[in-house]
């Protein structure tokens, strides 16, 4: 092809033609501009294409981290609704010596309690490739840095004040109840139950701990998973 628009220059330099060579050789400049034109343009669209489909592989694992999270979160909503009635009993005084003698779990109500280690996975690739994506900040992408920046850190403070409370009851316990071994294995010590009935202490204790997991991290989860949902369903519809 280059050789056939050299010979045509030839022709007509040779015919003497010069206005009518600078005419072909602009003609063929902008033909050559063109073509580049086009390349670059398939390139860019090849570049986005493989960018769009970069983006949506992360929102796919965003997607599959949340809906995991939520199944997590059930069960442990699930899981806390026995030992939450439990706690209510002891903060309205209705507990009795019998009900302690019958119910081994009610001896350790403050003996632990489940947590969740929420995934990260697809954040951390959004992360990672935070670069990269610069250019691609759409709105669903902006929607789940707000999402988790909020969240992960409401949660992990809740969390970190129930750790602390408990590890003080069980300090407080360990170094001045002679009960707490009996305490630490779930077993029935009248001594522990005595306490349990009449020391304000206890309750305090109860109520304090209450707050900071069932209002305090458990509502926090709550509010993770009803907007987990909805950023979920975002997510179908974008990568779809």
């Amino acid at each position: 092809m280059i050789k056939f628009f050299r010979k045509i220059r030839q022709n007509l330099l040779s015919k003497g033609k010069t206005g009518k060579y600078f005419k072909y050789a602009l003609g063929e400049i902008v033909l050559v501009v063109i073509g580049i034109l086009i390349a670059l343009s398939i390139s860019n669209w090849n570049e986005n294409r493989k960018l769009n489909n970069t983006i949506k592989g992360i929102y796919s694992i965003i997607q599959s981290d949340l809906l995991s999270d939520i199944k997590t979160i059930d069960k442990v909503l699930v899981g806390s609704k026995s030992q939450d009635s439990l706690f209510k009993r002891v903060i309205n005084k209705e507990m009795t010596y019998d009900d302690y003698l019958k119910c081994n779990r009610c001896i350790r109500t403050l003996g632990g309690f489940p947590d969740i280690k929420l995934k990260t996975k697809g954040l951390n690739l959004l992360e990672q490739n935070s670069t990269v994506l610069n250019s691609y900040q759409d709105s669903l992408s902006i929607e789940i840095n707000n999402f988790y920046s909020s969240f992960n850190i409401e949660i992990e403070v809740a969390l970190q004040e129930v750790i602390l409370d408990f590890k003080e009851n069980r300090s407080y316990f360990k170094n001045n109840m002679t009960w707490f071994e009996d305490y630490e294995k779930g077993v029935f010590n009248e001594d522990f139950v005595k306490y349990a009935l009449s020391s304000i202490d206890y309750r305090n204790r109860i109520i304090s701990f209450y707050g900071l997991y069932y209002n305090g991290y458990l509502g926090h989860l709550r509010q993770y998973k009803e907007e987990a949902l909805l950023l979920v369903e975002n997510i179908d519809k974008e990568i779809k």
